[in-house]
């Protein structure tokens, strides 16, 4: 079988083909692709980068592609990938991601050569969704305001809401030509039957990076009441809740620390420094927690485990998600887990028996379950074992590989 891929981001081989350094950590797709290697199948990946082509070996090539702003189409890509399926001539197309305009170029070049009855788009997040939920919990005063690069940018919360949107609009468009669909939560099932009834769903869970298939959260060798959050990046991962809700476990517990990877919002230099940073080095400061966050920068796959370890608790404070990876991580680690009921949250994990879910709006909610994690001592292992053995079946990479292999035999 001849397969293609699209990506939204260079796997791991393919960063370390081009630059000749290992990767550190790679992408959960590098997972698959090691899988679908050794079954075989004739590869050929299509992704972001400067231009470039190569070859993995025999069996595995790519060429990268120039990108220009996410949330605007660029017709010289669909020209690109219309070339490309003339000259590979796959079997069966398989586009990871719904979020950039390149899908849309990937799905209009194989309409034009007759192969949408061999292509299937993949969902990760859908920012037509994700647009309506990007700033919840954010007064409008924040996201209305700019810091300087905000201004040079033009890129405040609002204006970050609105090229989501914008982004929503190629993918809609793209998920209304498209035949096939894989997706593994009821939330991505719903979400692209309302906009495509007519395409068919596929079901396949997701294989997730190598490293945290091993190792075990141990109570004795965590730090307690540690709180690890995996990213505050920008407001749709709910970070501002986060804060609320740690200012409440402080009280009870005021050895608590919160860390989360990144750079620090709280020393940000002005000139580069986001409405939304400003906005929780804010918050931190009238919680009072200021001094107990943690800030871990950039993390390999083997850092973010180590992080995950040490934690006495993860918490996924996000206001929509479709199956995040960091909670299917941390439970396959059987890391104690609080998360919000957002998306396909509650596909992945089981509450009150694998750890915890609660209302993406009640921080206070998010803090009683915190303070009952640590309360629990050593017996939240009970959680995390429950959660292990969940998330080891939905992440079971050998299962996945045959569902993944079933629905590209269905479609070549």
């Amino acid at each position: 079988m001849k397969l293609l891929w699209l990506c939204n981001l260079a796997p791991g081989k393919v960063k370390e083909k081009l630059t000749g350094n290992a990767a550190s950590g790679g992408l959960w797709v590098d997972h698959v692709l090691s899988g679908l290697r050794q079954r075989g199948l004739t590869i050929r990946i299509l992704c972001p980068g400067k231009g470039d082509r190569g070859a993995l070996d025999g069996q595995c090539g790519f060429a990268t592609f120039r990108e220009g702003l996410p949330y605007k189409y660029l017709p010289e890509l669909e020209a690109f990938f219309e070339s490309e399926l003339r000259e590979f001539q796959p079997d069966v197309i398989h586009i990871w991601g719904t979020e950039y305009g390149h899908t849309l170029a990937m799905v209009n070049a194989a309409q034009k050569l007759g192969l949408l009855d061999h292509t299937a788009v993949s969902i990760q997040g859908l920012c037509s969704v994700y647009a309506g939920h990007y700033a919840e919990g954010v007064p409008y005063g924040v996201q209305r305001a700019s810091t300087f690069r905000d201004l040079v940018r033009q890129d405040n919360i609002l204006q970050q809401q609105k090229k989501f949107a914008l982004r929503g609009k190629l993918e809609t468009e793209a998920l209304e030509k498209t035949r096939h669909v894989i997706g593994r939560t009821d939330w991505d099932k719903a979400c692209t039957a309302r906009i495509n009834p007519g395409a068919t769903y596929h079901f396949c869970n997701e294989t997730l990076r190598e490293p945290f298939y091993e190792g075990q959260w141990r109570y004795e060798s965590c730090r307690k009441h540690r709180i690890f959050a995996s990213s505050c990046a920008y407001p749709v991962k709910g970070f501002h809740y986060l804060l609320e809700a740690f200012a409440e476990v402080v009280k009870d517990y005021p050895d608590a620390t919160l860390a989360v990877p990144g750079k620090s919002f709280l020393t940000a230099d002005k000139l580069r420094q986001t409405g939304y940073q400003k906005y929780l080095a804010a918050l931190a400061k009238q919680y009072g927690v200021a001094e107990k966050i943690e800030f871990l920068s950039s993390l390999s796959a083997e850092q973010m485990k180590a992080a995950f370890l040490e934690a006495n608790a993860f918490v996924l404070p996000s206001t929509i998600e479709n199956s995040p990876n960091s909670l299917g991580e941390a439970m396959l680690l059987g890391v104690p887990c609080a998360a919000s009921d957002v998306g396909g949250v509650s596909n992945l994990l089981d509450s009150p028996s694998e750890g915890f879910v609660y209302q993406s709006t009640a921080p206070y909610m998010l803090a009683h379950y915190l303070k009952g994690i640590f309360a629990m001592e050593e017996e939240a292992a009970s959680l995390g074992q429950a959660a292990r053995a969940h998330a080891l079946r939905t992440h079971d990479p050998e299962n996945n590989l045959n569902t993944l292999l079933a629905i590209y035999s269905g479609l070549a």
